[in-house]
């Protein structure tokens, strides 16, 4: 039985009676199209084919986090949340499956969302050339379908239906510190010191597992911090937050209160026994996050533990992870015999299920959405205890962006990765997810031949993020510093000028970022998003747009020079104010290109201002060759790309118009 329903261009299929991992609010009215007029067509058997044509021209983006280029043509995903360790280019699937893609070319666009969290198959023109096949492992299903025309229109209907994404606090966007582990609490008040002195100035650190006591829940490890109060407070008074590491996993301890606390409220396995699985503490239970009961239970241990002084929470292993399949494995394969670990030994062991609305569902059919209820719950114990809430996390459902921001998880430091966290980041974006960022500096220690811990590739991944919304350097155990005070002298400065960049043009992301909150526009975007009838920009994934009016051409090679591609209209350059348009040669290290017609918030409560825009901001509005001032006092000044360069003017209070083209000339 198929059923469709319909408001304000978007569309709910239903086949039969699904079980959906997540209850969306959508009221729609019966619809007189049939699942023909939205592109599609259904297959029903012991699984469920949805099958779309795909067009000569037609591009496939979305997915979320995939290790592949923008455009998903001629490949075929696996919609399944993993802990992927050490991934690699094509490495499928990662830690964030997002089944929802946009269908775009010159002229239109529409969006598909599933709304199953079990294991999906894209297949994206592989294995039949003129088509998309998606199959889902069940005998209901719920589709919804978004109308364009453009790539911009679908996202703000998928936003306004899975939820629109959270604001983030604005030291959230500033420079932060994590590695696995920082300790003792004497040496992380030292670090951010000689960060701050030597012109790094740090908003943020982020504490790994090793600050717990026997890595239990919201406690803290007695020799390693023997006075939290005071650590906090002294990182407090440098102007920088404390986020703490938060797994799924509680240790199976009677003596532990948190323990005892949840009992009635963990995973069970389909015999009603406690599952009791292995991570960091051992043996440990997990939350069974589709329970209300367990995410009020959630939200009230947040809450006290936010109340003690921490400032954000970083969501980790909850893909869900468990390592109970690895340890068997290593109980029956020993030395000398080896075995390689791949992805699969870190998911939940068969017969585990969850209690979702009433009814008990098998783990792999919610699998995909666990993240979203845990981010769900620690929203809610950040707002309790009254603080804005910050929440990154590892994994993430269709809705992930309402609570927390996601990063690109274990990544490498290796030349051949630099474009590859690009792509993810902005497939991430595309998805509806904008605050997103990746491990500057990479992840991985010194475990591959393939990483390489030279000055000049941390220089590139703190150039390539400069722009990103989450700026966090991260590493291994066995890994390098990759905090910039270590650097040489000579790449030092190098990373000073981003961190000089970036801090210039804080408030212009910002602004973004409440835009996307209003909106579910991206924070980054590629190209193809602000120029969806430009061909060339579907093929461009190594550059990325800053809301509508900055691109940035960053190098992600060893070489010191590149091509970039400018779109259709005029751009300036940042540097120089030359004004440049198609493809270009450059040699600066920080290739930024302004749009004509754009208007862009700086610090020091600066305007920059390329042409003659005609956009409203916070007030202030640009109409034909008049600037008019609705509060004066926002701005010091304006920088105006004039025929001879950039030229900079002061503006008074009693100022309350300036004609721009005479100050152009």
């Amino acid at each position: 039985m198929i059923t469709v329903l319909e408001q304000s261009g978007t569309y709910k299929v239903k086949i039969n009676e699904p079980v959906t991992p997540v209850d969306f609010d959508f009221n729609g009215l019966p619809s007189s199209k049939k699942v023909e007029d939205l592109g599609i067509s259904i297959q029903e058997d012991e699984e469920i084919n949805v099958v779309k044509k795909l067009g000569l021209r037609d591009h496939v983006i979305g997915l979320g986090e995939k290790a592949f280029e923008l455009d998903r043509r001629r490949r075929k995903f696996v919609m399944y949340n993993v802990d992927a360790g050490a991934f690699n280019k094509y490495s499928d699937p990662l830690y964030v499956n997002i089944p929802f893609i946009i269908i775009a070319n010159q002229e239109s666009a529409r969006g598909y969302f599933f709304n199953s969290a079990s294991k999906l198959i894209f297949d994206i023109g592989q294995g039949n050339y003129d088509e998309i096949r998606i199959t889902i492992p069940e005998d209901g299903a719920e589709i919804f379908v978004f109308e364009g025309p453009k790539i911009e229109s679908v996202l703000e209907r998928y936003s306004k239906l899975t939820g629109l994404p959270y604001l983030p606090p604005s030291w959230a966007f500033g420079y932060m510190i994590s590695r696995f582990s920082y300790y003792p609490q004497e040496r992380i008040v030292e670090l951010i010191d000689s960060l701050n002195r030597e012109g790094f100035p740090v908003s943020a650190v982020f504490l790994d597992i090793d600050f717990m006591d026997a890595f239990k829940l919201f406690t803290w490890h007695p020799e390693r911090f023997r006075d939290p109060d005071k650590f906090i407070k002294e990182v407090h008074s440098r102007g920088a937050k404390i986020i703490t590491i938060v797994d799924h996993s509680v240790r199976v301890d009677q003596s532990y209160s948190v323990f005892r606390s949840g009992l009635g409220l963990y995973c069970e396995t389909d015999r009603g026994d406690l599952f009791v699985g292995k991570l960091w503490p051992g043996n440990c239970v997990y939350p069974d996050f589709f329970m209300a009961e367990t995410r009020e239970w959630w939200a009230n241990l947040i809450k006290e533990w936010i109340s003690s002084g921490v400032d954000g929470i970083w969501l980790d292993m909850n893909e869900p992870t468990d390592f109970t399949k690895l340890f068997q494995v290593r109980e029956v394969i020993k030395p000398p015999l080896s075995f390689k670990e791949n992805p699969e030994l870190y998911v939940f062991p068969g017969g585990v299920v969850h209690k979702l609305r009433g009814k008990v569902v098998r783990h792999e059919r919610v699998r995909n959405a666990y993240p979203l209820y845990e981010a769900m719950a620690t929203y809610q114990g950040m707002k309790g205890a009254g603080k804005e809430p910050f929440i990154l996390s590892r994994s993430g459902y269709a809705g992930i962006q309402r609570y927390a921001g996601i990063w690109t998880g274990d990544n490498t430091s290796s030349w051949d990765q630099l474009k590859l966290q690009l792509q993810l980041v902005l497939g991430l974006s595309i998805s509806g997810v904008p605050y997103v960022g990746m491990d500057i500096g990479g992840f991985q220690g010194r475990e591959f031949p393939e990483i390489d811990n030279s000055p000049e590739l941390l220089v590139r991944h703190f150039q390539i993020a400069m722009f990103f919304p989450l700026f966090r350097t991260h590493k291994n155990k066995d890994g390098i510093d990759t905090e910039p005070i270590y650097l040489p002298s000579l790449y030092k400065e190098k990373v000073r000028s981003v961190f000089k960049v970036r801090h210039r043009f804080l408030p212009y992301l910002y602004s973004l970022a409440k835009e996307s909150h209003a909106t579910g526009h991206p924070i980054l975007r590629p190209l193809f998003y602000e120029f969806q009838d430009d061909e060339d920009s579907y093929r461009i994934d190594d550059e990325y747009m800053i809301g509508k009016f900055l691109l940035y051409a960053p190098l992600v090679t060893k070489e010191e020079s590149r091509t970039a591609y400018l779109p259709r209209e005029k751009w300036v350059d940042f540097w120089t104010g030359e004004e440049l348009s198609g493809w270009v040669r450059t040699e600066n290290e920080l290739p930024i290109y302004v749009r004509e017609g754009s208007i862009i918030p700086l610090s020091n409560s600066d305007l920059l201002v390329c042409g003659r825009p005609h956009i409203p901001f916070d007030g202030i509005s640009i109409e034909d060759d008049e600037l008019k001032f609705e509060t004066p006092r926002y701005l010091n000044s304006l920088i105006i790309n004039g025929k001879s360069g950039w030229v900079t003017i002061s503006v008074g209070k009693e100022v309350k118009s300036v004609n721009l083209e005479t100050l152009g000339q």
